[in-house]
């Protein structure tokens, strides 16, 4: 194998084969999507996550530092991998912090994982003079494929390191408007006999919201830092201050929940079922319709869904969360969401509350520490 590294460009060569990598650029736009949208991840529910309309509409999000990195085979994009570098809190301080996402495999290139040892090397060599902190990574439970290669500790691959599980629960939002303002009415009652009342943020409150988004999220390893200027820029993807309610305790801000519909440049696309989900899907879809709930989606369509992030709870106040939930279900409900999405740490102490409150539909991911073996 010979290889050569040019002006962010690695060619190699081994006998007649020729793979080029390259970081992506607005040419690759089509290319990108057409990868992502025939590669689905395979799983009980087979899903593709789609940039539709354009890739790059959903890049520098709150001004991270964003860069996608493919691999083409005789003019053909055959491998890709995004990292997004952020500050995000470790221990209770700001670090840089790369978070590794979309790696996509084609079909047309399946088994080929020297594809993706010399896409890592590229990266690593791109990011030699000022690499993050800290890199992590998440991968589906059930894409035992990918997780027996990432866990195998190859040669020439970095080390993946598990952190902790993830649990990503979809709360069906109700189509009946009076059970909704029923849930809304009993949740902000509930609220209130905590002493917290709730209204929609303005511009107003961007400085303090992000003060106590901050100081949330302080508490928790990974999670993002906040300044009044990066929940601005959130507005050019979807996000404005309106989508935000505010937890008020008095005159002060004391958590907040946002709802933050992605779908203008971020789809989950259903490509599929498999097992039980396949043959009890009618069945599932005639219960639904009878309760008033969302249905199981037909494959090719996307999943109508919106985060329920940033979410911030006053601390100490865990069991709150079902009622600050409840609250947001009116405003999906408006924007024709069918499902609240929102993850948690799979031994959270709140989501066996969460499990008993709503018929929730979850996804577990195992999340990764990357680091290459001689890094500190």
């Amino acid at each position: 194998m010979a290889g050569t590294i040019i002006e962010s460009q690695l060619s190699v060569t081994t006998g007649r084969e020729s793979v080029r990598f390259a970081t992506a650029s607005g040419r690759d736009d089509e290319a990108i999507r057409r990868l992502l949208r025939e590669n689905p991840l395979r799983g009980a529910v087979s899903l593709t996550f789609e940039r539709e309309p354009g890739y790059f509409l959903g890049a520098q999000i709150a001004d991270a530092d964003d860069e996608t990195i493919l691999a083409h085979e005789n003019g053909r994009l055959v491998c890709m991998g995004r990292s997004v570098v952020r500050e995000c809190h470790v221990n209770g301080e700001p670090r840089r912090t790369g978070y590794l996402s979309d790696l996509r495999l084609d079909a047309s290139a399946r088994g080929r994982f020297d594809i993706l040892r010399r896409g890592y090397r590229f990266f690593r060599e791109l990011h030699r003079g000022n690499p993050p902190d800290i890199c992590f990574t998440s991968v589906t439970s059930d894409n035992v494929r990918s997780l027996r290669f990432l866990e195998r500790g190859l040669p020439g691959m970095p080390v993946y390191e598990p952190l902790a599980g993830i649990t990503t629960l979809a709360i069906p939002v109700p189509r009946d408007e009076r059970k909704l303002a029923r849930l809304e009415e009993r949740a902000l009652a509930h609220l209130k006999s905590w002493g917290l009342s709730v209204i929609p943020a303005t511009e107003k409150h961007i400085g303090p919201l992000a003060e106590c988004l901050d100081a949330h999220a302080s508490r928790h390893n990974l999670a993002a830092a906040w300044t009044a200027d990066k929940i601005r820029l959130l507005h050019a993807h979807g996000l404005a201050p309106g989508d935000f309610q505010l937890l008020m305790e008095g005159v002060q801000i004391a958590g907040c929940a946002a709802l933050w519909d992605q779908r203008g440049f971020k789809q989950t696309v259903i490509r599929g079922y498999r097992g039980a989900i396949a043959w009890s899907r009618p069945w599932l879809n005639l219960l639904a319709d009878c309760s008033g709930m969302p249905r199981l989606p037909r494959p090719g369509s996307a999943l109508a869904h919106g985060f329920l992030s940033p979410l911030a709870i006053p601390n100490g106040r865990g069991h709150l969360v079902p009622h600050v939930i409840e609250s947001m279900l009116p405003f999906a409900a408006r924007r024709g969401l069918d499902f609240l999405t929102l993850g948690f740490a799979a031994d959270d102490a709140r989501l066996p509350l969460l499990r008993s409150r709503f018929r929730c539909r979850e996804y577990s991911n195992r999340l990764f520490r990357v680091r290459w073996r001689d890094a500190e």
